[in-house]
């Protein structure tokens, strides 16, 4: 019999809800080797004395520390010990891109967003510097072994030599990179991976005007569950884990 666990997760009913309940809970089995988890730009915060231009850019910078502090530790041990991969797109090297050729009018635009849309005239000095000292946060760091990928194509062949078809992303942030960025899930699941993530371990980008509600993180989770796959919680994805709630291949 093949390694699978039974977790509940979140799943969103998108055509006319039965009972009038569009979210649901619903306990689901999984395959232990077909999955992995993606370890996705989560990189360490920077200090907010030294660069306060980026946290006004991206408030979430400061919730990303206690994500990390909290939830990453214990949910990545439990990952790790259920013998499931773990791949890693850090994010630090920007992906090269063939790019259209420019114009005046082209640099101006670019340069009007710049100062009035992100991140901002009087924050551009904080977050470009900010980005030359980027490292991956000391409780997301790759272990021995694990896969390191930069960009989609590399996270495929990473899962594809394991034999994975789902992956379960955790990291910042949900609405953005997650989502878009390379090795995100709208590349990935081009492939046909069904992509997935865990609600406390994933944060979003909110607008300006309203940082700490939480209405993107909700239309994110809306998007992923109705579109690529699973929401889970990292206490009932480390409980499932457990020896004692999994099966187990024959030897």
């Amino acid at each position: 019999m093949p390694a699978t666990f039974t977790c509940p997760v979140s799943t969103y009913q998108q055509f006319t809800p039965t009972g009038g309940q569009a979210w649901r809970r619903k306990k689901l089995t999984f395959s232990k080797e077909h999955t992995a988890v993606v370890v996705m730009h989560a990189t360490e915060p920077p200090p907010l004395n030294q660069f306060p231009g980026w946290h006004r850019a991206v408030p979430y910078l400061a919730k990303s520390t206690e994500v990390l502090r909290e939830v990453f530790p214990s949910l990545l041990t439990a990952i790790r010990e259920a013998g499931m991969p773990v791949f890693h797109v850090p994010g630090l090297v920007p992906t090269p891109t063939p790019m259209v050729p420019t114009d005046p009018t082209w640099e101006d635009l670019q340069d009007y967003r710049s100062d009035q849309v992100f991140p901002g005239a009087a924050n551009q000095s904080d977050v470009a510097a900010g980005r030359t000292v980027r490292r991956i946060a000391a409780s997301a760091k790759p272990a021995p072994g694990e896969g390191i990928a930069e960009t989609s194509a590399d996270l495929h062949r990473l899962a594809a030599a394991q034999h994975v078809n789902h992956l379960i992303y955790v990291g910042f942030a949900l609405n953005w990179c997650l989502l878009m960025s390379p090795g995100g899930m709208v590349e990935m699941k081009r492939y046909g991976y069904l992509c997935s993530t865990v609600r406390d371990a994933i944060l979003t980008v909110e607008p300006a005007t309203d940082p700490d509600r939480d209405r993107e993180m909700q239309s994110a989770l809306w998007r992923v569950a109705v579109e690529f796959g699973f929401i889970f919680r990292s206490s009932d994805l480390i409980r499932a884990l457990s020896p004692s709630n999994s099966t187990s291949s024959p030897k």
